[in-house]
């Protein structure tokens, strides 16, 4: 096995294991669509709100998506066969990421420009929310691999990886809709902006290893 083949074989994996995927892809979805209906359809209300709705939503959808994605190469033994594979652990669950936040991100940036005219966000704001998401949803998705790594062997491990990860989201959530109040009232978001890609970088450097290390310990 190479990390190309291995690559492919992860593109070809989503597509055939894509409920997790599409499943995340609809929460988000009912999220936005139901918080106006639930709460306040007012323009007064959502605007000012709209980017820790989305954020709130795309966190969880994110959550949704990666606590199950060891899950079924644990369940039938192939996690263990890339442990023993010779190749570097790490590099494959970056692999393996990238294929996810493609997967459960892509679809979500097409239809952001749709979903954030039901929130009133205007079309300037609209490419400073798509930026947050480009550089702080990898973030989110690294967090997220370490506690489903963690959990990986757990036949009920969500609701403890909830628990675990959750709090590690906040400074990304927190950062993000900093961004976009600035960018609504007219103020500078680089420095936010900034903050984001040095927790991106950060959770780059330390999660695969991290994961790595947590997947060895269940499989051996």
């Amino acid at each position: 096995m190479t990390y190309l083949s291995f690559f492919n074989s992860e593109v070809l994996a989503i597509f055939r294991r894509k409920q997790d995927a599409v499943n995340a892809l609809v929460f988000f979805l009912l999220v936005i669509t139901l918080f106006p209906l639930g709460v306040s359809p007012s323009k007064e209300f959502l605007q000012p709100a709209a980017g820790g709705i989305i954020w709130c939503a795309v966190a969880l959808a994110i959550l949704m998506s990666v606590e199950g994605m060891f899950k079924e190469d644990y369940n039938d033994g192939s996690l263990e066969q890339l442990v023993v594979s010779g190749l570097y652990l790490p590099v494959l669950i970056l692999l393996k990421l990238v294929v996810q936040w493609c997967a459960v991100m892509m679809p979500l940036l097409i239809l952001m420009p749709i979903l954030s005219q039901m929130l009133f966000i205007n079309w300037e704001i609209l490419w400073v929310l798509i930026l947050t998401l480009i550089i702080g949803s990898p973030a989110l998705f690294l967090i997220g691999t370490i506690g489903a790594a963690l959990t990986v062997s757990l036949r009920r491990g969500a609701v403890l990886m909830l628990l675990i990860i959750l709090p590690f989201y906040l400074p990304v959530i927190i950062f993000s809709t900093g961004a976009i109040g600035a960018a609504q009232v007219g103020q500078p978001y680089n420095g936010q902006l900034a903050i984001l890609a040095a927790i991106s970088l950060m959770t780059l450097t330390l999660s695969p290893i991290m994961a790595a290390v947590s997947i060895k310990a269940s499989v051996n």
